[in-house]
């Protein structure tokens, strides 16, 4: 059996029954027939908030080649009419990884990909912070696979120290009127692991349980400059005290009926499974991902390591689907896939490891 199949079987023995049927095919579209399942368009490279332990924030700082830029309707129609014959075989187009709502023709840009495949499906993060009850109220018409907001810690002052202009109340009170306009069954909170809210982790569970919030997604902190790692909870031998908290956590999960996704806090080489969507910049370049189309450094205990853009064409140039299937992103796919050795760009990157969203293990 082959470093394709292994995989692909590892995926499917862990899928309930309901779901086999459908994961059976996603499987032999991406990794037989090489298509890509999930396309992710850079309709912003900017965010509301600047964050200081967000790389966006370092944007023509340490990051000299990253540029803030909100995509023009007109240019977007160009892109998904170069990606068109990619989204009629995808199941769900993104709306940039960046926050989606400072877009204001976010809409137009959905009706305009529904036109191309009535069948895609709309995954929405957001922080909250530009999230109004119209636009609540006119989201629940479209196809929204999951809608999973920002919440950082249990108390107000935890999660607005963490990220600079989040408004705790606005937060809550859009978790509130998400779940009372219809996102109920699809609602989510995105919670980043860090110092200084570890110690509310047990009783965020039940928290967001009490709003109603059954799916609950966890990341580590990802330092990109020296000055944050004292923040993070992992380390070359794991976290006594953090891996003790969650053994609790997943038994709160358990009781409450809840889903979590949990990442470990000891390194292991796992691959990364953001570069099996195919994700284009703004410019309309293809990137494994947001991190890679810019010069990024990534800290990782006490190294930081920053490589050039990897870029493996641009839509515009060339077909999507060719670009996809291109030998160095294939090379660069397989390499995530065995794990062992990873790509040199990635080696200080957590995600690589286990230790942020891909490869996270689930519990309900």
């Amino acid at each position: 059996m082959n470093i394709f199949s292994l995989d692909l079987f590892r995926k499917l023995i862990k899928t309930p029954k309901g779901e086999l049927f459908h994961k059976i095919i996603r499987g032999i579209n991406h990794y037989i027939l090489s298509r890509p399942t999930v396309v992710v368009i850079q309709t912003v490279s900017a965010c509301n908030l600047k964050c200081s332990h967000c790389f966006i924030s370092n944007y023509g700082k340490e990051i000299t080649d990253g540029v803030n830029k909100i995509l023009k309707f007109d240019d977007f129609k160009k892109m998904a009419d170069r990606l068109r014959k990619v989204i009629k075989k995808a199941e769900m187009v993104e709306f940039t990884t960046f926050e989606p709502f400072i877009q204001k023709h976010l809409f137009e840009m959905m009706d305009y990909i529904l036109g191309i495949n009535p069948k895609i499906k709309f995954p929405i993060n957001t922080n909250a912070m530009a999230v109004t009850d119209e636009i609540l109220e006119k989201l629940v018409r479209y196809p929204i696979s999951d809608f999973n907001i920002s919440l950082d810690g249990v108390n107000k002052e935890t999660v607005e120290s963490f990220k600079t202009d989040v408004e705790y109340d606005k937060i809550i009170g859009t978790i509130n009127k998400a779940k009372q306009v219809g996102f109920a069954n699809k609602l989510g909170v995105v919670l980043v692991l860090h110092r200084d809210n570890i110690d509310e982790f047990e009783e965020y569970i039940d928290f967001v349980n009490d709003m109603g919030v059954k799916n609950i997604f966890v990341n580590n902190l990802l330092a990109f400059t020296p000055d944050k790692n004292d923040m993070y909870l992992y380390s070359k031998n794991g976290n006594r005290k953090a891996e003790e908290i969650t053994i609790n956590v997943i038994n709160k999960v358990s009781i409450n009926k809840q889903t979590i996704l949990l990442p470990g806090f000891k390194p292991k080489k796992m691959g990364c499974t953001t570069c099996e969507s195919l994700i284009v910049d703004i410019n309309g370049n293809v990137s494994p991902c947001d991190f890679l189309a810019v010069s990024t450094p990534f800290e990782m205990f006490g190294e930081t390591k920053v490589s050039p853009p990897l870029v493996f064409g641009n839509i515009f140039e060339q077909k999507p689907i060719d670009i996809y299937n291109s030998r160095g992103f294939r090379e660069f796919r397989s390499k995530h896939r065995k794990a062992a050795a990873l790509p040199r760009q990635c080696t200080h990157c957590i995600d690589a490891y286990g230790l942020m969203c891909s490869n996270r293990t689930k519990y309900s």
